[in-house]
């Protein structure tokens, strides 16, 4: 019941930060018709799952996306929308199961999806190619939005979906975090060690830390970084049998 109710309080409190976020638009991003709300996918599953298991993921900016990323993705997407997010399903099942999936079918992809919340940096959508100094000029202008955006969600993990400038503009603008990155490139042992930058926080909640993971665009990753991400998880000593 604490749960829920906490749950309600969030997602009145999401719906008044998008309300507000899409007046901001209409006044410092005149130039831009169609303002994409996004947050968390599906209250109900994200209410119910376990401590530790709360997911945010950061990318860019939709796809020729018109309306709600959060409404897209819990109603089930469209024909193509697993381009992108066949990845994302395989790194929520790894955090969720400890499991690497070849093949994601549609039932997994839909349920997947909506054990996260998702926003992006600009809310609004781009092509088939982010331009980077657009998306971090609008980030900027939108940067006290964003950072409330993130706290809110009070996530456990956070995977940023696109190498630099989405995983930068966390630690530096969003977070302003100070802490280093876990490096890969001085990893002493190759076969074990993760190949992937990461770090914790305590800019997000006060009372417990956050993984952030630096992941690749979800629409090119390979299966190797699904694997790299296992390998951070069992070195962080995240319990992958929770469930």
């Amino acid at each position: 019941m604490e749960r829920q109710k906490d749950m309600l309080e969030q997602a009145i409190e999401e719906r008044g930060l998008m309300r507000e976020w899409e007046q901001h638009w209409h006044e410092q991003h005149s130039s831009y018709s169609c303002f994409n709300q996004d947050g968390i996918v599906n209250y109900e599953r994200w209410a119910e799952l376990p401590s530790g298991k709360h997911i945010l993921v950061i990318l860019k900016e939709t796809n020729a996306l018109k309306g709600s990323l959060t409404d897209f993705l819990d109603n089930g997407g469209n024909d193509t929308y697993y381009h992108t997010w066949n990845n994302v399903a395989r790194w929520v099942r790894m955090i969720m199961d400890g499991v690497y999936l070849e093949h994601i079918d549609r039932s997994t992809l839909d349920l997947s999806v909506k054990e996260i919340a998702v926003m992006n940096l600009k809310k609004y959508a781009g092509g088939t190619r982010a331009n980077a100094r657009e998306v971090k000029e609008v980030a900027l202008r939108d940067l006290p939005l964003l950072k409330r955006q993130v706290q809110l969600y009070e996530p456990d993990i956070i995977l940023t979906g696109g190498w630099r400038l989405v995983s930068d503009f966390l630690h530096d603008y969003i977070l302003e975090e100070t802490c280093p990155w876990y490096d890969p490139c001085k990893r002493e042992n190759l076969e074990s060690d993760p190949d992937l930058w990461y770090f914790w926080t305590n800019k997000v909640r006060a009372e417990k830390p956050t993984l952030v993971i630096s992941m690749p665009h979800p629409n090119r990753a390979a299966k190797k970084w699904t694997l790299e991400l296992q390998k951070i998880l069992a070195r962080e000593k995240i319990d992958l049998n929770i469930r």
